[in-house]
Order: C-alpha cells, then sequence, then structure tokens
C-alpha cells in the first residue's frame, strides 16, 4: 500500500486537527489509498473536479488521484448550514 502525499497547505490544516481526529484522517486515508474514487467529486466551485469527504462534520479533506497515488491537496473548515 502506497502512502498518500500532502501539500503545504494540507500538513499545516493537519497539524490543527486533534489526534482523534488525525487518527480518523489517516484510518480513512488508508481506504481511500487503496479506492480513490469511493468519494465524490465537487461540481463547481473552488474544488471542482476534486474528489472529497467530510471528517468529523467539522472538516472537507480534498483530493486528487494520480498514477497511483492520492494527493491530500486541503483541509478545510466546514461551514455549518442554519437549521
Amino acid at each position: 500500500m502506497r502512502e498518500p502525499r500532502w501539500t503545504n497547505e494540507a500538513m499545516v490544516a493537519l497539524a490543527s486537527l486533534g489526534h482523534r481526529q488525525r487518527q480518523a484522517l489517516f484510518d480513512i486515508l488508508d481506504l481511500v489509498v487503496e479506492s480513490p474514487a469511493m468519494y465524490p467529486a465537487r461540481q463547481r466551485g473552488k474544488f471542482a473536479n476534486l474528489r472529497y469527504f467530510v471528517l468529523a462534520k467539522r472538516w472537507i479533506v480534498y483530493y486528487r488521484r494520480g498514477d497511483g497515488e492520492v494527493l491530500v491537496l486541503a483541509i478545510v473548515p466546514a461551514l455549518a448550514r442554519p437549521l
């Protein structure tokens, strides 16, 4: 199994996550490396055509799959929607 690659921005955001959130992220990324197409891709906006998943209802992790690798591009705060 290959390890995912990280952008500098994603590494900085990773440092702001708590221990449990980081562990959950690494667990999900283990699955993503094996099956990178398992999550949907954004259709429009700044992150169009990038795949993503939500981490702990608080963070959105964007990644791109390429020639046998997964590149984690960004970890951004999820915006809360009013009820």
